[in-house]
């Protein structure tokens, strides 16, 4: 029996643990490197390294989905329902 055929209900219940799963694992903090503003002649020889801040919740949904949604496409759609389902477009 493969996994695609356990009803729908089970499966979706299966992927909604992975990904909170990840999300919880994943990453919740951007990183970067920076070069800070020096008066001209006085160049640092290595950037500074620097923590962003927090990565949004709708970016880490995106993040902890990516991987299911390479496996096939009743995953992928799923995933994208779950990622997607609390942006809010502004205009």
């Amino acid at each position: 029996m493969y996994i695609n055929d356990l009803p729908n209900e089970v499966l979706f219940q299966i992927l909604h643990e992975t990904v909170k799963l990840n999300e919880r694992e994943g990453v919740t903090f951007t990183f970067g490197l920076s070069k800070p503003p020096m008066p001209a002649g006085q160049e640092l020889k290595r950037p500074q390294r620097y923590v962003r801040g927090p990565v949004p919740p709708s970016l880490l949904r995106l993040d902890a989905t990516s991987s299911l949604r390479r496996v096939c496409s009743k995953w992928h759609s799923w995933a994208q329902f779950y990622a997607f389902r609390d942006i809010y477009v502004r205009l």
